[in-house]
C-alpha cells in the first residue's frame, strides 16, 4: 500500500468510483463504540448492527472493524459469515470514514482519503481513531490510498459510476467543513477524486439532520439517468419544501453522459421526536448488495408502499426489510451510513 498525496488525483492515474448497484467484493461495518454517540440506545444500536451484518453476510461477505477489547463482546452477537477485524475505532459509520473505494479499467483497486472532523465537529462525535480509518484500512488491503485535500464523508456523495456526483451544498460548502472552499473549486476536487464529469448540488438535505444534511438521506442515484428522493404531502412540514425544490431542480437536469434525470418519490416515514430533536429517518438509506436490498422499516403505514417501491426498482434482487434496525437512526444515520461497499474488480 503507498499514500498518494493531495497534487495527484485518481482520476488522472484512471481510478473512478463504480456505482453502488455494481458487484461487491465485501461490505465494511464497524462496532457501535461510543456510548455517548448513542443517547440511551447503544444496547439497541448493537443488537441493529450486528442483525443487519448477519443478514448481508449471506448474500456477500461482511468485515467488521472491532476494537480488541470489544472483542468478545462482538463475537457473542455476530455469525460466523461476519470477519472481525480488530481496529481502533470512534464508532460504527463506515460510510463516513472508510474508504470510498474506487476501481480502473485494470482490475485495481483504490481508496480516497477525506478528511474527517467529526461531521463538521458535532458535539456528539470522536473522531480521533476514525480520521485514520480509511488509511489503516487501505494498508490492510495493500491498496494506494488518495489523501483527498476537503473534509467531507462518504454519506455527503452519491454517484452513478457513469461520471455523475449528488451532494448537497449545507454539508460540503458549509463553513464547519470547507470554509475556504468555492463552489467551483470544490466540484473540482469532488471530480478528480470520484473520477467523475459533473456534479449536481442541492441545496439542503433532511430538516435538523446532525450532518448538516447528508444526500444519503434524502436521494440517490437507483440507475442511470434515475435518482430517488425522499417526498412528503405534508406541507406544514418544514421537508416539503426542501423536498419538493430539490425534485424541482432534479427534473430540470441532466446527468453527465446528457439523460434528462428521472426523480423517483419515495414516501418519508412518519415524524420521529426524541426530546425535540428530530430523527432523520429515511428509506432512502438503505444498502444493496449483491442480490439483495436492504431496507430500514419503522413500523410505519407507509412502509409496505416504500417495500412496493424497492421491488418496482429492483426486480432481480431480494427485497429485505429491517424493522430492527430503526433503533441506528437514534444515532443520527440509518443502514446506508453504517455500511461500506468494496467494490469487485
Amino acid at each position: 500500500m503507498f499514500t498518494i498525496e493531495e497534487m495527484k488525483t485518481p482520476k488522472a492515474d484512471g481510478f473512478h468510483m463504480p456505482a453502488e448497484w455494481q458487484k461487491h467484493e465485501a461490505c465494511w461495518m464497524a462496532w457501535p463504540y461510543d456510548e455517548t454517540a448513542w443517547r440511551g440506545h447503544h444496547r439497541e444500536a448493537k443488537h441493529s448492527v450486528a442483525t443487519l451484518a448477519n443478514s448481508i453476510s449471506e448474500f456477500e461477505p461482511v468485515k467488521m472493524l472491532v476494537p480488541p477489547e470489544a472483542r468478545s463482546e462482538a463475537e457473542r452477537f455476530l455469525g460466523r459469515g461476519v470477519e472481525i477485524v480488530s481496529c481502533e475505532i470512534d464508532d460504527a459509520w463506515t460510510r463516513d470514514t472508510c474508504p470510498s473505494f474506487l476501481i480502473n479499467d485494470e482490475g485495481g483497486l483504490a481508496g480516497v482519503n477525506w478528511r474527517f472532523n467529526g461531521w463538521g465537529e458535532m458535539e456528539f462525535a470522536n473522531w480521533e481513531s476514525d480520521k485514520e480509518l480509511a488509511r489503516r484500512v487501505c494498508r490492510q488491503l495493500e491498496v494506494p490510498c488518495y489523501n483527498a485535500p476537503i473534509m467531507n464523508e462518504g454519506g455527503a456523495i452519491h454517484v452513478d459510476g457513469e461520471g455523475t456526483v449528488l451532494c448537497t451544498r449545507a454539508t460540503l460548502l458549509n463553513d464547519n467543513r470547507n470554509p475556504e472552499y468555492s463552489e467551483e473549486k470544490m466540484e473540482q476536487v469532488l471530480c478528480g477524486y470520484l473520477g467523475a464529469e459533473k456534479v449536481i448540488w442541492l441545496d439542503q438535505g433532511y430538516e435538523q439532520d446532525e450532518t448538516d444534511g447528508h444526500i444519503d438521506v434524502v436521494a440517490c442515484f437507483v440507475a442511470p439517468g434515475k435518482v430517488m428522493h425522499l417526498s412528503t404531502e405534508n406541507k406544514n412540514d418544514p421537508n416539503y419544501s426542501r423536498f419538493e425544490q430539490n425534485i424541482a431542480y432534479l427534473e430540470s437536469q441532466t446527468d453527465a453522459r446528457g439523460r434528462p434525470l428521472e426523480v423517483i418519490r419515495m414516501p418519508q416515514p412518519s415524524l420521529w421526536l426524541e426530546e425535540e430533536r428530530r430523527i432523520s429517518c429515511s428509506y432512502v438509506n438503505y444498502y444493496l448488495a449483491n442480490g439483495a436490498v436492504f431496507v430500514p422499516l419503522f413500523d410505519d403505514p407507509v412502509d409496505e408502499q416504500a417495500i412496493a417501491v424497492f421491488k418496482s426498482l429492483y426486480p432481480e434482487r431480494e427485497i429485505v426489510g429491517m424493522p430492527e434496525c430503526a433503533a441506528i437512526f437514534y444515532g443520527g444515520g440509518g443502514i446506508h451510513c453504517i455500511t461500506q461497499q468494496q467494490p469487485a474488480i
